[in-house]
């Protein structure tokens, strides 16, 4: 893989700093030391060894070995029964509420600044918000556009003319988006991709406007652009790199750039960082009701943890803190009003749904975003080997399952059907979903018109000074754990040695943070993956993508199976089970899950360890019964376990199906 010495962090000691064992087979020469946690700064030192102890390598799951000899030991999450037990017997510095992308970075912040942290996740990391998004990585190229125009899209350049005004609000969003993209995108480099996006010009008038609208979006990124520019491409060419866009009236195009992500994938992979840094965390824990003392409406009123219950064996223990912080996202009003029942509710709940149809929509390069005749964005994506489209933006209910229905497909196929020139229809789809994005309430504005609430964050604190983060988007996660650790330790003495903010150029786990694994030279890891363990370049390629090089770990799993696999029949080659024949995820990443991602449930690996169920809710449902068997196995599930799980899967996967009504 590399002819450097490999290495990854096998723990994590004090201060933020992470300790390095490796062994160079060629050289019998060990390398130790310590790297300051998201910094190239490795302290090490060398000396020789006896013998390297094989046994004590191969007996442990985490060792794995390079192509040119080299062994190293990767990161393993501490076990699920200790962290609970530190939980029930230790009082922590902060409890975060929320395992979602702003809870885990709200965990790992407040960790890598010394900080004593505890977390808990109602259901699984990522459960809601955060796995259905559009996957994109971005400024926000509407709010771009708001800052300039009253009303999008304009029709015609009097309308353009009729509607100038200037948004400074909207300005500093995309301004701040564009900063935070650019570090989720060198975060987590194996997992982020740029993506160029097409824009549609039907009118030669929006060719000079919407260039100039490209060319602003990249100077507000600056320096910190980590994309390649904006450009025009002409009509022949537009059809050449979009084949089934609709050629009639085509001017041409705008080209921009955006990131894209994994990002159910990119959640856990921060809260396996936070845990890396010493957070323990709990998903599958509900909170039942926050802990206080003193009295509501009094000076000496605090909120000092919360009692929570695990649920899946009902036991209910309180978790104790001197800092509590709410990051459960459409949800913060319910942790709001538990720790003050007469604050008043700041979040609006909007749906987005989206589409899932097969690859041939889309290039596997290239995406289109265009502005639909209600002045909505709509996007149309390359993502995972299939088409993503949407989204829809319309006030709903509080749930913790929401349904696309048959309207929102409806609007979505319209749309993409006046943009291309190949029709989809209901056949096509296979995944719908929605989600629920926390706007918060801006003053003034009318909440029923959901395209007018603030997309930027709030740090809200009520009494017994609970600190709620509302809210904001993914792409600024980062930068909401900031203010909202910032908040607590300025306004809790307590907390007074923390450290600050250490999170800017922060790199996750699997992100080859000091560069002696692959020099960050991901498709190195993808060489290794098909020469060493002889893997299909589309499995290699997935592997490497969403695990990084914990793939190499997930190989070593997956040469495990297939071994026990080939000693039960005659045939001696070496055969890596795929969960669905259209799709690259392996039967390995099962057992993975449950061993190093805190998989408890068959929805945990179906829907956000492996992405099936986003992908092809009929593919997941054809998968359940073997992830049930070796779940069972993994897990020393009892049968009425496995009903119970296969059951609740079952109405899961319904949700992500094509809607009959």
């Amino acid at each position: 893989m590399n002819r450097r010495v490999a290495a990854a962090a096998a723990g994590v000691g004090a201060f933020g700093y992470s300790y390095y064992v490796v062994h160079h087979k060629r050289s019998n020469i060990q390398f130790e030391g310590w790297e300051q946690t998201g910094t190239n700064n490795l302290l090490a030192r060398t000396r020789a060894l006896l013998p390297w102890p094989k046994a004590e390598a191969d007996a442990s799951s985490n060792w794995v070995k390079c192509d040119d000899g080299t062994s190293f030991n990767l990161y393993s999450p501490p076990d699920r029964n200790d962290m609970k037990k530190k939980m029930r017997t230790e009082e922590f510095d902060l409890l975060v509420i929320g395992g979602g992308a702003t809870g885990s970075g709200v965990a790992n912040d407040a960790a890598l600044r010394g900080l004593k942290v505890a977390m808990v996740e109602m259901d699984d990391f990522a459960s809601g918000t955060s796995s259905k998004s559009t996957k994109l990585i971005h400024g926000g190229i509407r709010y771009l556009a708001l800052a300039f125009q009253k009303k999008i899209p304009p029709k015609s350049p009097l309308d353009v003319l009729m509607n100038l005004h200037y948004d400074h609000s909207m300005m500093q969003v995309v301004s701040h988006d564009l900063y935070e993209r650019a570090f989720m995108i060198q975060s987590a480099p194996f997992m982020t991709t740029p993506l160029p996006m097409m824009i549609p010009l039907k009118h030669y008038w929006e060719i000079p406007m919407m260039w100039i609208s490209g060319k602003m979006y990249d100077f507000i990124a600056g320096s910190r652009r980590s994309v390649p520019e904006s450009h025009f491409i002409s009509r022949s060419e537009a059809l050449y790199q979009f084949p089934t866009i609709n050629p009639d009236g085509l001017k041409g195009a705008i080209v921009l750039y955006d990131g894209q992500q994994n990002d159910t994938r990119m959640n856990l992979y921060i809260a396996l960082t936070a845990a890396q840094n010493g957070a323990s965390m709990l998903n599958h824990t509900e909170v039942l009701h926050l802990t206080t003392s003193g009295k509501l409406g009094e000076e000496s009123y605090k909120v000092t943890g919360a009692k929570v219950r695990d649920t899946f064996t009902g036991d209910a223990f309180e978790i104790k803190a001197k800092q509590t912080i709410n990051a459960t996202g459409p949800f913060a009003d319910t942790i709001r009003k538990m720790a003050d029942p007469g604050v008043s509710e700041i979040i609006v709940p909007a749906k987005g749904s989206h589409l899932i149809m097969p690859d041939h929509f889309s290039p596997d390069h290239m995406g289109m975003v265009w502005f639909t005749q209600d002045g909505r964005v709509l996007y149309l994506l390359p993502w995972e080997g299939s088409t993503i489209a949407g989204t829809t933006d319309i006030k709903e209910a509080l749930s913790t399952q929401p349904h696309c229905t048959i309207k929102e497909v409806d609007f979505i196929l319209d749309e993409c059907n006046r943009t291309l020139s190949r029709p989809m229809n209901h056949s096509h789809v296979r995944a719908a979903w929605a989600g629920l994005r926390p706007l918060v309430r801006a003053p003034g504005s009318d909440p029923n018109d959901t395209k007018k609430l603030a997309r930027d964050h709030v740090v809200d604190v009520v009494q017994g000074g609970l600190i709620s983060i509302c809210g904001g988007k993914w792409t600024t996660y980062r930068k909401m754990a900031e203010d909202a650790v910032d908040r607590a330790v300025s306004i809790n003495p307590d907390l007074g040695h923390a450290t600050p903010c250490a999170t800017h150029d922060l790199k996750l786990v699997g992100a080859d943070r000091g560069g002696l694994v692959c020099n960050q030279a991901f498709d190195k890891v993808v060489v290794t993956l098909r020469e060493q363990y002889d893997m299909d370049k589309s499995v290699a390629k997935h592997l490497m993508q969403n695990y990084g090089t914990r793939a190499l770990l997930v190989a070593k799993v997956a040469e495990e199976i297939a071994a026990v696999d080939k000693a039960k029949t005659s045939d001696h080659a070496f055969r890596y089970k795929k969960l669905a024949s259209k799709y690259p995820m392996l039967e390995a990443e099962v057992v993975f899950a449950c061993r190093q991602e805190f998989a408890c449930t068959a929805v945990d690996v179906l829907a956000r360890r492996t992405r099936l169920a986003f992908l092809d809710s009929k593919a997941a449902e054809s998968a359940l019964p073997r992830v049930l068997d070796m779940m069972q196995q993994e897990l020393k599930w009892s049968s009425k376990r496995k009903e119970q799980e296969r059951k609740e899967a079952l109405k899961f996967l319904e949700s992500m199906s094509m809607p009959l009504h």
